[in-house]
């Protein structure tokens, strides 16, 4: 049955079903309007998009449109045309450059997926256009939608043989500068902008691309064929390396409602936060070294992902999750040994509150009327409050679990669009990583680093997960950096989902040995670690005794808070409930500074290695820690 088929008898069974629909409203109405052209001779008959037509001619993107394949476009209709040339002043496309019209045609289009109007969400599409920059939709209220904020969509859900298109009202003309170059020109954010500047941290925004990374064909197929296994799965290597930036910004305004008027002003304030928490430094006057106070305040707002609003947390907000439970992410700014919080909060339904502070309820929020502002390298969001490490953020986070999903101490997957894209759920998707893309993981040449986007089959935290193959004969030895944890006690974990391709490993932290190896394919029902079903134990109904007697053994249960949605491979109702989700305690540690840590795991036998996320827990909450 044809796609097109498919969803048409979709919608007339769903009316059958629904004893109020009206079929006759839905057809007029057109949830799709179907055709079997391919997109290029729907462009070439439709007669009000002539213009844009001629452009898909004159640039020979349209033998593109006319061949099998997955788009999407957004087609500016011939007024829309026809005003772009006037605002350019020009007076037809002849009078674009080559290389213009090529980029007007790209930035319409994107290649690989076909995004319908039913998919749209607040904020960026999940996929690149050609020209590699991201479209982010504005649903309003009356149930229309705009792109990049000024182009209405006048007509949705065009469905052609090879993807769909949604004509527009105005042509999309996205910013062509960097992150510090769109902030200059924005005067509601003078005084954070000044201070940017004076501190020296603009220079730390300017990365666009890693000109150095090469990869050829060859290469990414060798790549793509090691991480191949009995299971389907679509497989690609990075082409490209690529930096990104998130710039978290005060208006004037919000400086202004506290006190802060000019830089002076937000001088005195950073020393107060930052002399307070760092007295040591407090007599560095220098703003461009990275101790004072001023720099200190500017750094905690810059991050060196591409964090559009949907990618601090809602991406990684999967299925999986269980709904009920409270989700976090741990962002590593450019500030030195700090953490920014972010929450999604299920009591209240917000999403991204960042630095909740749990005694008070405070948090900070991104403004909904002015985010994902886009750049060539960059993003910037207004937020509500100002944004500060304070001792009471540090007692806040310092006091709880933390959980880092392993993708998340990764910007490249972040910035590479690799994490936060959603998957193709009837096969893996996955990324065959070189050694030496993620700075953050070291590891030998002959080391091939699989990230597996979420998929409903797998049972992981936020659905996703990393491995590590090698070539033939060969053992990992690889050392992942986390990000920097507040000084304390923590008993450190690691979480895996243990299966028969995995193999013996002795774990490090800090380059200490974390007890004995560990054989990686051991289920949990082995006696070694004492895994009982929960509910089969009448003495222990909840496994709560089985918990302790697994601790005392150096594991813990899968988290409750996640599950399979597909359960085809993984059964439970969460992975608390599977005997293969399973949590490896590598010890307690005392630590006496705020500061980044080292995560080694050294092959044995030969298997792969599989990581799900890692666990720092203080001590002095062990005690209460709840099962999810």
């Amino acid at each position: 049955m044809s796609k097109i088929k498919y969803i048409l008898l979709t919608a007339l069974i769903l009316c059958f079903i629904f004893s109020s629909c009206d079929s006759d409203k839905i057809l007029e109405e057109n949830l799709y309007t179907f055709t079997d052209k391919m997109m290029g001779k729907y462009l070439e008959t439709d007669s009000t998009l002539t213009e844009f037509y001629k452009l898909m001619e004159m640039t020979n993107v349209n033998g593109l449109l006319n061949s099998y394949g997955s788009y999407t476009c957004f087609a500016p209709t011939n007024s829309a045309m026809l005003e772009y040339y006037k605002e350019k002043g020009k007076s037809s496309l002849s009078d674009f450059s080559p290389d213009s019209l090529k980029l007007i045609a790209y930035d319409h289009l994107i290649n690989g997926s076909e995004i319908i109007f039913a998919s749209f969400l607040n904020g960026r599409l999940p996929d690149p256009t050609m020209s590699n920059r991201f479209i982010t939709i504005t649903l309003t209220p009356d149930g229309a939608a705009l792109v990049n904020r000024n182009s209405q969509i006048s007509e949705k859900d065009i469905m052609v043989h090879n993807g769909v298109i949604h004509k527009i009202r105005k042509v999309l003309d996205p910013v062509r500068l960097g992150i510090v170059d769109v902030i200059a020109k924005e005067e509601n954010f003078s005084i954070f902008y000044d201070a940017l500047i004076l501190t020296g941290l603009a220079d730390s925004l300017l990365l666009d691309k890693d000109e150095s990374y090469e990869i050829s064909t060859t290469r990414a197929k060798e790549l793509e064929d090691a991480v191949v296994t009995t299971i389907a799965s679509e497989r690609y290597a990075p082409l490209m390396r690529e930096y990104g930036y998130t710039v978290l910004m005060e208006s004037n305004e919000t400086f202004q409602k506290n006190g802060i008027n000019n830089i002076d002003d937000l001088k005195t304030y950073a020393a107060n936060v930052y002399d307070t928490m760092y007295p040591a430094d407090a007599n560095i006057t220098n703003v461009t070294d990275r101790r004072n106070s001023l720099n200190r305040f500017i750094a905690y707002h810059l991050i060196n992902k591409e964090l559009s609003y949907t990618k601090f947390l809602s991406n990684y907000d999967t299925g999986h999750q269980f709904k009920t439970v409270d989700l976090y992410e741990y962002i590593e700014p450019m500030c030195p040994n700090t953490l920014i919080q972010v929450k999604n909060e299920r009591s209240s339904g917000k999403m991204n509150l960042i630095n909740t502070i749990q005694d008070t309820g405070k948090s900070i929020e991104i403004s909904m009327s002015n985010y994902d502002n886009d750049a060539t390298n960059g993003v910037y969001h207004e937020i509500d409050r100002i944004l500060a490490y304070t001792k009471e953020v540090d007692a806040e986070i310092s006091s709880k679990r933390l959980r880092f999903d392993v993708s998340s101490l990764f910007p490249e997957l972040t910035n590479n669009n690799m994490r936060g894209r959603p998957s193709n759920n009837d096969v893996l998707y996955r990324h065959a990583i070189p050694a030496g893309y993620l700075e953050r993981l070291k590891c030998g040449e002959a080391t091939v680093i699989c990230y597996t986007s979420p998929n409903d089959k797998l049972m992981n935290y936020m659905g996703d997960e990393i491995f590590i193959a090698v070539k033939p004969g060969q053992l990992y030895d690889l050392e992942i950096t986390t990000p920097p944890i507040p000084a304390g006690t923590y008993e450190v974990r690691f979480g895996f989902q243990s299966n028969g391709r995995r193999g013996v490993a002795q774990f490090y932290v800090d380059g200490i040995p974390s007890g004995v190896p560990v054989n990686l394919n051991t289920l949990g029902t082995d006696i070694g670690i004492g895994y009982e079903s929960i509910g089969s134990n009448p003495a222990d109904l909840f496994g709560y005794e089985n918990d302790k007697m697994m601790r005392n053994r150096g594991y813990m249960k899968g988290p409750g808070s996640f599950k399979s949605i597909n359960s085809s491979w993984y059964t439970g109702e969460s992975a608390r409930h599977n005997a293969g989700n399973l949590r490896k305690i590598l010890g307690t540690y005392s630590f006496l500074n705020t500061e980044n840590h080292i995560i080694g795991v050294k092959g044995l036998s030969s298997g792969q290695f599989q990581i799900d996320f890692i666990e720092f827990v203080p001590t002095s909450v062990l005690e209460f820690e709840d099962i999810y």
